[in-house]
This record gives structure tokens, C-alpha cells and sequence, in this order.
């Protein structure tokens, strides 16, 4: 019985451990494997959480999606394109990029900042410049 009991409470408590790492530690996502969900230009992804951001919302936040647009700004792991959408990086910019040249990038929408009028881009990486 003390075995039984023993043997319960370990596994109770291993059982809680395996909860635990799945709730608060889940798989990060691998977005430059995922598929692309929407194509899609700076320009038009900004026109459409300006227009209807509700709707918007619902159609791209947390989708991965490839928009493709000048770059306007340039920072670390950051670029802006179109002076529209704002493109994060997981890592600092391993391409040389300038401003004015176009670029098409693929990461995860996660928002739309109202007072700049910009969508937010992260997890982003650079698929191709024209």
C-alpha cells in the first residue's frame, strides 16, 4: 500500500510538470515554415484595418502573411514599409537593405497601431528584393 501510494503521488506530480511546460511553455511557432495564409500589399494591408479594422482583425491578426512594399525606414531589426507597416525581425537584418528599394517579407500580423495608422509585422523574415 505505502508503494502504491508512493508511486501515485510521483506520478500526480509529474502529470502536473507535463501541464505546466505545455500551458506556460508552449512550441514556439516557426513562421518562415508555415504557410502563407494572405499575399498581400503594404499598402492594401494598411487600407484595410484604416477601412474596417474589426474585420481586419478577424481576417489577420496571427495569420502569416507576405506583404511586399518600399522600405521607407530602417533600424536594427526593424523595417517600415510604405510608411504603413512596421516589420519586426527575430534578429538583427542579415540582408543590406536601403531605403526605396522594395522588398517583399513574410512574418505574422499581430496588430494595427491606431495613432500611427501602421499594422505590425514580427517574426519576419526577408523573402526576396526587387
Amino acid at each position: 500500500m505505502k508503494y502504491a501510494l508512493i508511486s501515485l503521488t510521483v506520478l500526480i506530480i509529474l502529470s502536473g510538470f507535463v501541464v505546466y511546460e505545455k500551458v506556460f511553455n508552449p512550441e514556439q511557432r516557426e513562421i518562415s515554415k508555415e504557410p502563407t495564409a494572405f499575399e498581400i500589399s503594404a499598402d492594401e494591408l494598411q487600407f484595410h484595418f484604416a477601412d474596417d479594422q474589426e474585420t481586419a482583425t478577424h481576417k489577420y491578426i496571427d495569420k502569416v502573411i507576405e506583404t511586399h512594399g518600399r522600405v521607407t525606414e530602417i533600424g536594427a531589426k526593424t523595417i517600415v514599409l510604405e510608411d504603413r507597416v512596421q516589420v519586426y525581425f527575430l534578429n538583427d537584418l542579415k540582408q543590406a537593405l536601403t531605403i526605396g528599394e522594395n522588398v517583399n517579407v513574410k512574418g505574422r500580423c499581430v496588430g494595427f497601431d491606431e495613432l500611427l495608422l501602421a499594422v505590425k509585422i514580427d517574426q519576419a523574415t526577408t523573402i526576396k528584393t526587387n
